[in-house]
Parts: C-alpha cells; structure tokens; sequence
C-alpha cells in the first residue's frame, strides 16, 4: 500500500499501541462497539463471524493461546470510504513449539461516528483488503 494518510495512520497506532502494551481486552474497550462484527481471514482455522465485543475478545483470545502474547507492527494506514485499511506485521512466538510467526495482515476497520470501531475485518493477503473496501466505497 502506498500513499497511507495521516489520520488514519495515527488511529492505526494508537490502537494497536494499546494491544501492544497493555492488551487485546484494553484494545477492545476502548475502540471496539460492544455490537462489533468481527470477521477473521477465511484462511484461519475455524474462521468465521463474531458478532459483539465479547464474544470476538473470546475467539481472538483462543487464538491468542496458539501465539501466546503478540505484537503488531503497523506499516500503511489509508482511509477508503468509511473504511481504515491497515497493513501490519504481527508477530508472536508459538506457545507449543517457541519458534517465532511473523505474518503480514491487512486489517479493514470500519468507525463509526461516535469513533468506536463497528466492523473488523481481517485479510491475509492485500488484493482482497483492498478489494473489499472499494467495495464498500
């Protein structure tokens, strides 16, 4: 991605500044609507939609098990539409084995007007990050 701008890099850092150093329930808290929908990559074992704060903290903390504590690494940021596209690094170390995951995401986080994010959704690839939001737009 190129040509990210500023507001929406600066909301990208803060948010996932917070998941880095304080954790994913704080994240949540504080810009997550408590009706969010969470839609994970389809590649994701057991991917699927999670509808509310609770219950999405619930699935990203079992995944979270596998990698144990992560962080993200945010690398682009734009607005398209209503929409934040984020490209990021996350990185943890796997729970069972030690070795270190490091993946590229794309995050598609859609805010609503009272700034708490409405719809998350996650890519592993950016043909179809990009893809979705301009379909949105």
């Amino acid at each position: 991605m190129e040509g990210g701008d500023t507001e929406a890099r600066q909301r990208a850092d803060l948010v996932f500044g917070v998941w880095n150093d304080e954790g994913l329930e704080a994240m949540a808290e504080r810009f997550w609507h408590p009706d969010i929908v969470w839609e994970e990559a389809p590649d994701f074992p057991d991917a699927g939609v999670r509808r509310g704060r609770d219950e999405a903290v619930r699935r990203m903390s079992e995944r979270l098990e596998l990698l144990g504590h992560i962080q993200i690494e945010v690398l682009d940021a734009r607005r398209i539409g209503d929409n934040i596209l984020i490209e990021a690094i996350v990185r943890g170390t796997g729970s069972a084995s030690g070795a270190p995951v490091a993946n590229r995401e794309f995050f598609l986080i859609t805010v609503g007007p009272d700034g708490l994010s409405t719809r998350f959704r996650e890519y592993l690839d950016r043909d179809s990050a990009i893809a979705a939001a301009e379909a949105d737009a």
